[in-house]
């Protein structure tokens, strides 16, 4: 028996095999989906381990630290002073005739005034910047640790805009 190939079943077959493939490839796609979305969750929680496994720890016991305070006219105070604080919002509080004013904001601890001068960007884009061992600090002064030897200084800065 001989069967006659229509138009209509070539159409209906080619129908059929195009919307299977049509399927498959949305099951492929789904299934990429899915993958790199997994993929992107690992990698925020690696990154998120290594940040706190590497962030720095503060030291306990009794640490020797200097606090440079240069004012709005580049002139240097420096504090020499023995604490067993661990940050150093606590270590500078303690510190005799260094008077640090400030609120806590949504990012952490915001420094307005230090010994009477107070620094308002929304006026003269100036601010209190922390330096730790020379370096721009990484942290609000209420979340960086200290450590033994250490050097921070609170500097009067502006933007230069």
């Amino acid at each position: 028996m001989k069967k006659t190939v229509t138009e209509e079943t070539v159409t209906e077959e080619t129908v059929t095999k195009e919307r299977s493939r049509a399927e498959g490839n949305t099951q492929k796609g789904g299934k990429g989906i899915l993958i790199a979305a997994v993929a992107a969750v690992v990698v925020v929680v690696l990154l998120i381990i290594l940040s706190v496994m590497f962030a720095p720890k503060p030291q306990s016991g009794e640490k020797s630290i200097t606090v440079t305070l240069t004012d709005n006219n580049g002139e240097d105070t420096v504090y020499e002073h023995n604490t067993d604080a661990e940050y150093l919002l606590e270590a500078v509080r303690e510190i005799e005739g260094l008077e640090l004013q400030g609120e806590d904001k949504e990012y952490g601890f915001y420094i307005s005034t230090v010994n009477g001068i107070t620094a308002d960007y929304s006026i003269d884009q100036s601010y209190w910047a922390i330096y730790v061992n020379g370096e721009y600090g990484s942290y609000g002064i209420e979340s960086q640790p200290i450590t033994d030897g250490d050097a921070f200084s609170l500097v009067y800065e502006r933007d230069a805009y």
